[in-house]
């Protein structure tokens, strides 16, 4: 069983922020393979779906961001899944540029709130992919860091969103098989 988390904030207002890049791609592999309706349960909302010969458990804790390691525990838990190695964590990552994306294995939490919540509950030797958000505005210093995160993605950023949202649902038997490179090289958005 593989359990894939996407990190983000709960509520309607947070919808389309740099920091909930984990809840939109999450939610794209639940419709475009039609998982079940979500449940709420662990503090979250999770749907379960056989899908290229393995069980798969998406998931998306709503608490808050900074508080997402209990819950991914407690579902972690629950269906037994004891190698950190079929966890796999989805979000954004500001220190690199946007839609720039790095897969890695184990390390620290990169000054993620979410990571290190993750971390603490967990162990650290999960799969993260990481969505870069950091454009101009931050690059010039025009916004706070911490406003960033919470801003809502540019008309333009998107419509680049929406094309990676396509790419990797296409590639999403790749995150299953944990073939990441393979994954990687064939969403590179251009």
């Amino acid at each position: 069983m593989i359990l894939i988390v996407g990190l983000g904030n709960p509520g309607r207002k947070y919808q389309m922020t740099r920091h909930n890049i984990g809840f939109e791609m999450v939610n794209s592999f639940h419709k475009y393979f039609s998982f079940p309706d979500y449940k709420s349960k662990f503090d979250g909302l999770y749907s379960k779906k056989k899908l290229f010969g393995r069980d798969i458990v998406i998931f998306k804790p709503q608490i808050f961001m900074n508080l997402s390691g209990n819950p991914i525990r407690k579902i972690r838990s629950f269906y037994k899944i004891n190698d950190l190695k079929d966890l796999i964590l989805i979000h954004d990552d500001m220190d690199m540029e946007f839609l720039k994306i790095r897969i890695k294995i184990s390390g620290g939490h990169g000054g993620h709130n979410g990571v290190r919540d993750t971390i603490k509950f967990n162990g650290e030797d999960f799969y993260r992919i990481k969505f870069g958000i950091k454009n101009e505005e931050l690059k010039k210093g025009k916004v706070k860091p911490e406003n960033f995160v919470l801003d809502k993605f540019s008309e333009n950023e998107k419509l680049e969103i929406a094309k990676l949202k396509r790419l990797s649902n296409k590639n999403f038997e790749y995150i299953v098989n944990k073939e990441f490179s393979l994954f990687k090289q064939n969403i590179l958005v251009s």
